[in-house]
């Protein structure tokens, strides 16, 4: 079924593709490719950069568990399991706090001095002796790491319409394929370095990668702008062209205002639940072959080295999905079908990896498959930011969503059973079971939409009626825009 609301996002394109409206009583020329071309290219690699970093300080604990860290601190038991759920008891437990500094502050001020923090973390980490020491860090790292959702999307948001939007997720959600990629490069090589446990090649690894933090850190602090209304490379032409493109499509967050009434409509939306519970199920098995897949890989009997290596394809396959789904929504693929297709090499891959008993090589092939999993996120996170009007409410849908990925984290390492080993099939069997929910609760949430725009469409389409006719000013929809909710704009279409 068409989505349709598809006839009022053309309309709102043609009223993106004038140069002004005729209103405003100045004349500026404005190239929208020019415009965001020159947005991409300062804007996005910062943005990919602190998500490809928050995922390499996550996983960098799965490379130093096959580079010797359980046997050079002692951990025995489920201790390395727990690292990975105190983590994520953290992300989890400050995803609110965090979401108070980004209502409270610029979120790119604040998303830089949390990944400041971070590179302090991951570097202390080379210093840890014991299981205490290591969980001290962990817990702190997932603390901090916890704003990297919400501030990213906020970030989005801010500088791109939400057509335009989705392919950004998709670009700096890339980021975590990339930190597979590199993750695996830099173990391997840290294995090559000292072999002293004082000082062995998993601390090495700790030490450069949180130096390069640091770096990105800085970097973000300095150059990533706080809105386009403080970005000293654009014009004020080109300010104005931003802010009226998002008061037109619905897309902005609105004025940094707390508002009472918006925090408790997402608490109360039946939409944010859906997306929380989506996020759940589609980031079990996601952060399973994620943190563990080289833990896996080993136990098929291969070194260290290898099982390194070997997991960087994953982070390969991931890449090239999530870019396919985000870009294939630019040309009108439905976001939810999206989601469900990636499901489909998602389940071969669940199959071929629990239950085949063939080749190495068939086993790898369903880890490899699996990472189309990792690509269905972007798509939800796609969905949350487009899908909510106004500040307090997007902050706190963000939140909501980020903690659906901290709990799904927790469950996901707990179902690695250290007397299973090397086989772990009750790990494999959870990654089985819930990908046929994913695709359950996305077809529940098309609906949902569907049902709302039912109801909306008419008053959209009115709405860009009066735009084109001069009856409305844009500026008085941007100021109207930022007192709403999309719950309490019935003239607001969700994108499905």
């Amino acid at each position: 079924m068409d989505d349709p609301s598809e006839n009022v996002f053309k309309g709102s394109a043609k009223l993106l593709s004038a140069s002004h409206p005729p209103q405003m009583g100045v004349q500026r020329v404005v190239d929208d490719r020019v415009l965001y071309r020159k947005i991409d290219a300062r804007i996005v690699p910062l943005l990919f950069a602190t998500y490809f970093l928050q995922f390499l300080d996550k996983v960098l604990i799965n490379y130093a568990n096959i580079m010797g860290l359980q046997e050079d601190l002692g951990l025995h038991g489920q201790q390395f399991s727990w690292l990975a759920t105190a983590f994520f008891i953290a992300y989890s437990v400050a995803e609110f706090p965090q979401g108070w500094l980004l209502q409270k502050f610029p979120p790119a001020t604040v998303l830089g001095v949390n990944v400041l923090l971070w590179g302090v973390l991951v570097t202390s980490t080379a210093a840890c002796q014991n299981f205490a020491g290591l969980v001290a860090v962990r817990t702190l790292l997932g603390a901090f790491e916890a704003v990297i959702t919400p501030a990213l999307i906020l970030i989005t948001s801010q500088w791109y319409s939400r057509r335009e939007s989705t392919p950004r997720y998709g670009i700096w959600y890339c980021g975590l394929g990339a930190g597979q990629i590199i993750g695996g490069v830099v173990s391997f090589a840290a294995q090559h370095g000292s072999k002293t446990a004082s000082f062995s090649g998993w601390r090495i690894m700790f030490v450069a990668v949180g130096i390069f933090n640091l770096i990105i850190a800085a970097l973000t602090i300095l150059f990533l702008p706080n809105g386009p209304q403080t970005a000293a490379w654009l014009s004020e032409a080109e300010k104005i062209r931003i802010h009226e493109k998002l008061a037109l499509d619905q897309a902005g967050t609105g004025m940094k205002v707390f508002r009472k009434a918006a925090l408790k409509e997402a608490l109360f939306d039946i939409h944010v639940w859906i997306l929380l519970v989506l996020t759940i199920l589609i980031v079990i098995p996601s952060g399973v072959i994620t943190t563990f897949s080289a833990t896996l890989i080993r136990g098929f009997g291969y070194d260290s080295k290898s099982a390194a290596l070997l997991n960087i394809p994953s982070g390969a396959v991931s890449i090239i999905a999530t870019l396919s789904c985000t870009y294939a929504i630019l040309i009108g693929f439905p976001r939810w079908l999206g989601i469900v297709v990636l499901m489909v090499p998602t389940f071969i891959g669940a199959g071929l990896m629990s239950f085949y008993r063939g080749s190495r090589g068939g086993v790898l092939a369903g880890i490899y498959l699996i990472n189309f999993v990792v690509a269905p996120l972007a798509l939800v996170y796609a969905l949350a930011g487009v899908n909510t009007q106004g500040y307090t409410k997007k902050v706190t849908v963000n939140a909501i969503v980020a903690i659906g990925f901290g709990i799904a984290n927790i469950i996901g390492p707990q179902t690695f059973l250290s007397w299973e080993a090397p086989g772990y099939i009750s790990a494999k069997i959870t990654i089985f079971a819930v990908n046929g929910a994913v695709i359950v609760v996305a077809i529940m949430l098309r609906v949902l939409y569907g049902w709302r725009n039912r109801q909306r469409i008419e008053e959209r389409q009115a709405e860009l009626d009066s735009l084109s006719r001069g009856l409305i000013d844009i500026r008085a929809l941007e100021k109207l825009e930022g007192q709403q909710t999309d719950m309490v704009n019935k003239a607001f279409v969700y994108a499905y």
